[in-house]
């Protein structure tokens, strides 16, 4: 697989002054299309800051974040937009917002690319987790499991190259937690998108291509 992202030799360390505590040092890891890439490790390897660099949401201390060998822009509006049109997320800090139904936060998609399609896609998706009935409700009517699905059904809508997922199954049960797994690997095959994915789940490292884990010595 051809790399589509890169870290190259990235370090970066979270908080101020002497409370400063490095988390990644020179790590250097490629992602190619077609991929189904699973991200493991220890609480505090920087899993969830390696899916933050790579969508630039993050900037490393040193070292770089590469799209086809290309540095992310330095300015953080270009970062933005290319966010916009390269990479869908499905983030757990990523919140579904309370006043909107799902189909109002498939249409919300729609909106922000610019992409009509959008909409119908991620209505194929919901109706592939098996929520269809759920088009008309809000968050607080959703379960935790319902939640994370719609979140990635709305991240799939968006049709990018590039999907990062931050533990997708942790709210779900054997059964979902499986279709999800192989749901994500099915569309990086099948779309040849990068996909990358945060998980500790058994189902997720079984399916995936490739397994790396972080914080090992």
């Amino acid at each position: 697989m051809t790399a589509v992202l890169a870290l190259e030799g990235v370090a970066l360390a979270i908080g101020s002054g002497a409370e400063r505590q490095p988390i990644l040092h020179g790590l250097s890891l490629d992602f190619g299309a077609g991929g189904f890439h699973c991200l493991g490790g220890p609480s505090g390897s920087g899993k969830t800051t390696v899916l933050s660099l790579l969508a630039g949401i993050v900037v490393p201390d040193s070292g770089h974040v590469r799209h086809h060998g290309q540095p992310l822009a330095a300015d953080a509006r270009a970062r933005q937009l290319w966010r916009v049109r390269t990479v869908a997320l499905a983030f757990q800090t990523n919140r579904l917002i309370d006043i909107l139904t799902v189909a109002e936060h498939l249409a919300l998609v729609a909106r922000v690319r610019g992409d009509a399609g959008a909409v119908a896609r991620g209505r194929d998706w919901i109706a592939r987790f098996g929520l269809a009935d759920k088009l008309g409700h809000r968050p607080a009517q959703l379960s935790g499991g319902e939640k994370a699905r719609v979140a990635l059904a709305q991240a799939l809508a968006a049709a990018t190259p590039v999907l990062l997922a931050d533990e997708p199954t942790a709210a779900l049960d054997s059964h979902n937690a499986d279709f999800v797994a192989r749901t994500l690997r099915d569309h990086a095959e099948t779309a040849g998108a990068t996909v990358i994915a945060v998980s500790h789940d058994q189902a997720m490292m079984d399916r995936a291509h490739v397994n790396i884990t972080l914080g090992k010595a």
